[in-house]
């Protein structure tokens, strides 16, 4: 007897000593530095002209002959990045004044395009889906949207060629708020026309507080009798209406939609039609979106335990001096994001890619390979 409860009791310190061994290797594995770069591959929600870099301007100002613009690119970063005072989206929207002015021809689209491709190859990225308003790019040489459809289509066929990592690419065509409905509809049609060749979906993007979703309506039913994909801006400068006027089109993204955190009813429509989030945490703080002073206050906690699908993004590189990589490093630092949720994160990016199911699975393989 004596010695079958010896046995027992070896059995069981055993046991105890493997559970502490597997807890101390859990525990070697959560102190390990975290390493961001590991989960920059996906950025959904970008947009061409909020993104160039100061370099990037500084060359299309000599390419549109400009010369009142500073040759230093610390200064022309103070020009086009976000100041502390803005107060509103509408205020940050103004930091785009520069770079849209100088992105009006053919010549500068294509560069444009392209640049950021490449930068973002380099930079490590799989894939992007770099957004932009034909209907802005008037201006000057370029008389209409498909000319400037077109340019867009050509810089990313550059900047893919000439890119040496590997990254993959699409454009997204943005209707405006401010925009009449027939420019809209034009840019639909464009989309239509271009879908597969450069092209992937369209966005309605703008002051979506002074310009109510709801009253697009009609534009996205064109949409979907085309058969174009779309996302929408929502839930950033207006509330959780917006956001439900959106899923009511049949929107298969949302970009933004931070109000809807603590709305129990939005999450679950989100939820029940797998529409997903483009979080994009710098934008939403300094455009005022959230009313938060950290980004461990940063809502992405609140759509992940409820099973709402979110996708970390930038929105405008430059205007928020921010990259996919600062992003997730922020809100690590913040207390609110493992390693777990950020390999979720980019897989639903990559699930809710404009791309096909073969593609998606390619860039599957790629993040897995990379987030090892």
């Amino acid at each position: 007897m004596i010695q079958f409860f010896r046995l027992q009791y070896v059995l069981l310190l055993g046991a105890v000593l493997s559970l502490c061994a597997c807890s101390n290797d859990d525990n070697e594995s959560d102190s390990k530095p975290f390493d961001a770069k590991k989960y920059a591959l996906v950025d959904l929600h970008l947009h061409l002209n909020g993104s160039l870099s100061p370099e990037e301007v500084i060359e299309m100002c000599k390419m549109d002959g400009r010369t009142d613009v500073p040759d230093d690119p610390a200064e022309v970063l103070k020009m086009i990045s976000c100041p502390e005072t803005v107060e509103s989206l509408a205020e940050y929207l103004q930091c785009t004044k520069l770079p849209s002015s100088v992105n009006q021809t053919r010549e500068a689209l294509i560069y444009s395009v392209s640049s950021i491709i490449k930068r973002l190859d380099k930079d490590g990225l799989i894939y992007i889906e770099l957004r932009y308003a034909p209907s802005h790019h008037l201006k000057k040489t370029l008389t209409t949207q498909e000319e400037a459809v077109l340019a867009g289509i050509e810089g990313l066929e550059k900047g893919l060629r000439e890119s040496t990592n590997g990254i993959k690419a699409n454009l997204i065509l943005c209707c405006m708020r401010n925009d009449p409905e027939d420019m809209n509809r034009e840019t639909v049609r464009l989309a239509k026309k271009y879908l597969g060749k450069g092209v992937c979906a369209i966005d309605l993007a703008g002051d979506e507080a002074a310009y109510p979703t709801e009253n697009f309506r009609s534009l996205f039913a064109y949409a979907k009798e085309l058969g174009v994909p779309f996302t929408i801006h929502a839930g950033e400068a207006a509330g959780v209406e917006s956001m439900k006027a959106a899923i009511s089109f049949g929107t298969s993204r949302i970009g933004h939609g931070v109000r809807a955190a603590h709305d129990a009813e939005t999450k679950a429509l989100l939820k029940q039609y797998d529409i997903c989030l483009t979080n994009c945490p710098t934008s939403n703080r300094q455009t005022k979106a959230l009313d938060i002073s950290s980004y461990a206050e940063y809502p992405l906690p609140y759509f992940l335990q409820d099973g709402v699908a979110v996708a970390i993004s930038t929105d405008n590189m430059t205007i928020s001096n921010t990259t996919v990589e600062k992003e997730f490093q922020k809100l690590y630092d913040g207390g609110i994001l493992n390693t777990k949720d950020a390999e979720t994160l980019v897989m639903n990016a990559i699930d809710h890619a404009f791309i096909s199911q073969a593609e998606k699975e390619e860039l599957k393989a790629k993040a897995r390979q990379r987030m090892k």
